[in-house]
């Protein structure tokens, strides 16, 4: 009898799903929308949630109801984690890529996605490099800096959950940036009540870091940084591409690169704490991991490109290890297997 050999090329590509979120973004709108139709194959669907606009969004989005690709999810205000849980949730798609209304895709972007899916079937979310650019030179500069202090080698990147349970480690893309497979979507919705954005911030702290004036995202965690956290903490497989796939729109309205920069460090580490406390009770997961699990993550990780993000990273797995479960005294070999890791 054969043996039949599966190769990536005779693995269908996957069907595609584009949700896009929506909250007062009219002027931008209709650029991102007609960035990702032109890239749509047979069978894909974009799935606009406008999340209580008032500012012309839904007389835009009337022009694009007759178009039988597009599905348009009118609702009131519910923050942008609910917008883009309720479009997932209406995706049939394999793959799931979502898109800010602010930002756009490059050309090309939808079928290099589908095709790194398809090469490599084992992770289940999938990443990409951004063009930053915008309105405000200081924001802009800054993401380009920080894009580049985090630059990976393509490919695979290995699993995450001890860097991101403990020092929540954000090892992905903005929003528009992340195409999720179906499994982790569907793990994603079955666990969607044990999620929130919220997080207290006071006028007086909004203030101080630096928070835009009336940034509607100014009390609410990203649903970027939820969703990149809960695939590491659920131990996905990622996969990173160094290309840019988006236009990264800084503005005004972009709240968390508009602020000052120690308020992004206070409001990050606040944030990565909430973020990974709840993620990790959604999905049941021991705070504190094993130590032979971080041991055998750091061993795995792909190796950033900037040296001092990899020694970011090896800090990380070094307070991973003192805080694992396990012997006290197997700690030290530990430590050293984590420092030989990324040396």
């Amino acid at each position: 009898m054969g043996v039949a050999l599966v190769t990536p090329d005779s693995r269908p590509l996957p069907r595609l799903s584009v949700v896009v979120d929506n909250y007062n973004y009219a002027p931008y709108l209709r650029e991102a929308l007609d960035s990702a139709l032109p890239q749509l194959a047979p069978g894909d669907e974009l799935i606009v949630v406008d999340d209580g606009s008032s500012d012309g969004s839904r007389e835009i989005l009337a022009g694009y109801a007759e178009d039988p690709r597009v599905q348009l999810v009118l609702q009131e205000n519910q923050g942008q984690l609910a917008a883009i849980f309720n479009g997932l949730a209406r995706a049939g798609g394999d793959l799931c890529l979502l898109l800010d209304s602010d930002d756009y895709f490059l050309p090309g972007y939808l079928e290099r996605v589908r095709q790194q899916a398809r090469d490599n079937p084992d992770p289940a979310f999938f990443f990409c490099s951004f063009q930053a650019g915008g309105e405000n030179p200081r924001g802009v500069a800054q993401m380009r800096q920080m894009q580049e202090r985090m630059r990976l080698e393509p490919g695979p990147t290995g699993r995450s959950r001890c860097s991101a349970l403990v020092l929540g480690e954000y090892l992905g893309a903005p929003t528009s940036g992340l195409a999720l497979r179906r499994s982790f979507v569907e793990l994603l919705l079955s666990t969607r009540e044990s999620f929130s954005d919220w997080m207290p911030l006071s006028p007086r702290t909004a203030r101080w870091v630096g928070m835009p004036p009336g940034a509607h995202t100014a009390l609410r965690l990203g649903a970027d940084g939820i969703i990149v956290r809960a695939a590491s903490i659920a131990d996905l497989d990622k996969c990173h591409d160094p290309e840019p796939g988006f236009f990264y729109r800084i503005h005004g309205g972009n709240a968390f690169a508009s602020m000052r920069w120690w308020g992004r460090i206070w409001v990050r580490l606040r944030r990565n704490h909430r973020i990974a406390g709840m993620t990790a009770r959604a999905l049941a997961v021991d705070p504190r991991p094993a130590l032979a699990e971080v041991v055998a993550e750091a061993g795995q990780r792909s190796r950033p490109r900037y040296r001092r993000r990899r020694l970011r990273l090896r800090l990380n797995y070094v307070l991973a290890v003192l805080m694992a479960r396990g012997p006290w005294w197997r700690k030290p070999a530990a430590l050293v297997q984590v420092l030989r890791a990324f040396g």
